[in-house]
Formats: C-alpha cells, structure tokens, sequence
C-alpha cells in the first residue's frame, strides 16, 4: 500500500464525501476476489483493493510534517488508511458478523489527529469499510460504509473492554498552558450542570464524601478564582500525607472550606470530593491514570442525579517532578478532555460488535452509506 496513505489530509474537511466514496467502490462489486482462508492476508488483500481504487481518484492533498500530530503513542487506534480515515473490514460467511475495533472505543470525541490549525480527527470520525464477499461466487457482493454512530444506532452500543485508561498530556499541550498569562486551561461545565451550579461562594454544608447536591456545587468559573489560581506556585508536600495526590486533594479542601478529615482523603471514592463531582490529579508525566472511571465514554456516576462521567469536573496539576511546585492547571468537565487530549492504554484492547449478516445480505450487489 501507497506509505502515503500513512499520513493524514491536510485538512479534516478535504476527506472524500461518503457519498463520492460509494461511487468510487461501486466498480469492485462483482469482481472477482479470491479468499486464501487466511484472516490476516486476507484482510490485508481487502486493505489493498479498497487503497487501490482509491488512487485511481483524486485524494485529499497531504498534510505536511508539522501540520499536524498523531496523538495516540505508535499511532495506536489511528486507521490504517489516515488519508481518507478509512479501516476496512471483511465480511464472508456465517450468521453474525462480529465487527473488532482495535485500540480505540469508536464512537467517542477522543482525538486521534491533531492540526496545528486547530481542527482535528477523532474515533468518531473513522469510516467502516465492509467489504462482504460472496464465498460461493469468489467475487465481491458489496461494499458498505459505515459510521461508528450509525453502527451503534442501528445494532447497539460497541462491548467496553475493561481496561485502565490514561490520559495523554503532550509536552506542547503544557508548553501552551504554562506560556499562557493565568497558566490554567478551563473549560466550562457541561451543559447539564450550567443552569444550577453556584457562581457565588457559600461554606459547605456537608462533607467532602456526601453526595453533591447539585444546587450547591461550585461552577468551574467560581473554582478557577478559588483554587487554581492559589494553586499555581504550590509546592506539593508529598511527605505531609501518603502521596501528592492527597497532598492536593488536602488543599483543595482547605481552599474550597471544607473540614480535612485524614479519613476521608483513603475514602478512595469516585470522584475524589464528590460533595463537589470533582476529580482531583496530579500530572508530572506525559500520561495521568484515571483508574477505574474514564471520562473517554459516558457512564453514570451518580445515579440519582443523573450525573455521568461527562459531567465530573477534573482539575489536574501539571507539576515539575524535580520541585514539585504546580506550574500549570487543567479544570475541565470529563466531555471535554477527549477534545484537547487523548486516551490511551498501556495494553492492546479491542472493543467488538456484532452485525446480522441479514444486514449485509440486504445489500449484495450494490455501495451504500449508512443505509436507511
């Protein structure tokens, strides 16, 4: 395959049209295709054919080294053609087709390309390529493209495989915050809690482990004047508790009113200070562990509010490992942190679908986009 389909379009929005692309791969139904019975080489051969129709057309135009970043360390989750940000899947025999993404959880904002002009690609943006092979005939029965939103919609939400996700902070992302005039990266709360948070300062009435009340949760504007600000310039006391995630867990505390018990730093809950949905780390590395909740998918974390980890709100301090004085703040809801970063895991996972082959047989002999 052409090593340029290694490298992504200059700009997000010279992508094909899916529509142009249905074009494009009609002229492969019917022809012959040839299985070796080996997954890999077949797959592989699938990759090649649907590359080499491509480049009997007009591709995107290239971007240029330094035009752009591939966020996931080894490109990890990015398709394999990052021209037209295409993976492509066979399809043969059997009942169900069970459809296997690897290395990123589809239907999510997390970033995979990032242009220095500001645009970016993300999982959500990935075309399925299904190419379903009529193993009777040895030709090609269809060609069918298919969004992660459309997959999820029409055949249910992909399996989450449990994996422990970190968040990837790149040296540049710092490089930005630390250059800036308040050195803090924030971004509103999410929509959900905009209409009832306070933006003025009362004392807390319960403690940090109670459940939040809505009504009485600080907006990120109001946490931004109180704790990040204080907070750029700390030194971080790691042997006044069990480590420097407690260490700034106890002072967002003091700084929020609320009383310290020693008790309720171990409580070990999600998130951190939950009187307040707020998820407390420190960063000294490229990457921050996010345990057992990942913000990367919605999931509820609070189920009498209808609190999700989209809502959670996440200050993170960008520390100097060798003074442990905070030099920077992220104050982010969980929604927001795909945008600007990227999720990552120490090991290899798939997340899977199953699609009916009646779905496929609905359209042998033709190219469709997300069917109706």
């Amino acid at each position: 395959m052409n090593k340029d389909f290694k490298t992504p379009p200059k700009s997000a929005k010279k992508l094909t049209q899916p529509e142009t692309l249905v074009q494009y791969f009609s002229e492969l139904v019917g022809q012959p295709f040839i299985l070796t019975g080996k997954t890999r080489t077949d797959g592989s051969n699938i990759r090649k054919l649907i590359a080499s129709t491509l480049e009997k057309h007009s591709l995107p135009e290239l971007a240029e080294q330094g035009e752009f970043e591939i966020v996931p360390p080894k490109a990890k989750g990015v398709p394999k053609i990052v021209r037209e940000f295409i993976d492509t899947y066979i399809v043969t025999s059997g009942t169900s087709y069970n459809l296997q993404v690897w290395n990123r959880i589809p239907a999510t904002e997390t970033l995979l390309i990032k242009y220095e002009s500001g645009e970016s690609l993300k999982c959500n943006d990935v075309r399925f390529v299904f190419v379903r092979i009529d193993t009777e005939k040895n030709v090609v029965a269809s060609v069918i493209i298919l969004t992660p939103e459309y997959i999820e919609q029409k055949f249910g939400k992909f399996g989450k495989p449990t994996i422990k996700h970190q968040l990837l902070i790149s040296g540049k992302v710092r490089k930005d915050i630390y250059g800036s005039e308040d050195k803090i990266l924030s971004f509103p709360d999410s929509k959900k809690l905009s209409y009832q948070i306070r933006h003025d300062y009362e004392p807390p009435k319960s403690g940090m482990v109670e459940e939040p009340d809505i009504k009485h949760l600080f907006s990120i504007g109001l946490l931004k004047k109180m704790v990040a600000e204080k907070l750029i310039g700390f030194k971080l006391d790691a042997a006044a508790t069990k480590n420097r995630g407690q260490a700034l867990e106890k002072k967002v505390l003091e700084l929020l009113g609320y009383e310290v018990n020693e008790n309720d730093l171990l409580y070990g809950a999600f998130p951190d200070i939950r009187n307040q949905l707020l998820e407390v780390k420190v960063q000294d590395s490229p990457t921050v562990d996010l345990g057992k909740f990942s913000p990367e998918k919605e999931e509820i974390v609070i189920e009498d509010s209808n609190l999700t980890t989209f809502d959670v709100r996440y200050l993170i301090a960008l520390t100097n490992p060798k003074t442990e004085i905070i030099e920077g703040i992220i104050l982010s809801p969980g929604e927001k942190l795909g945008e600007l970063f990227s999720y990552v895991s120490a090991e290899s996972y798939k997340c899977q679908r199953a699609i009916p082959m009646s779905f496929f047989e609905k359209y042998y002999g033709k190219s469709v986009f997300n069917p109706s």
